[in-house]
């Protein structure tokens, strides 16, 4: 009596309920916060070892009655160079981000 399983499981088509699959299925891979969460994870970092670079510098310099500059002659250059590239690439990607919502 396979013909009168209302489930169809024995009925030999090889699919699963509609039901069944709502229940056992994982979301879909969201592409766009997967990015964005790696990117606020490699800009926290930057931030941190830039903020570290700099106390210790900072540091090495009070203690020697020395100018920043002086013991780090690049270090508030690299800091600038490295926000002025992670700005830029946050702009780029709400702005692709926009772009492709717009076009759905």
């Amino acid at each position: 009596m396979a013909g009168n399983d209302p489930s169809g499981t024995g009925s030999g088509s090889g699919q699963r309920p509609a039901s069944a699959r709502k229940r056992g299925s994982k979301p879909p891979f969201d592409r766009e916060r997967f990015i964005f969460k790696l990117l606020a994870v490699v800009i926290i970092t930057q931030l941190t070892l830039y903020t570290v670079a700099t106390g210790v510098c900072g540091n090495v310099a009070y203690s020697q009655r020395q100018k920043v500059v002086e013991v780090c002659p690049r270090v508030l250059d690299q800091v600038t160079a490295a926000f002025d590239a992670t700005l830029k690439l946050l702009i780029a990607l709400l702005g692709g981000a926009a772009l492709t919502q717009n076009g759905r």
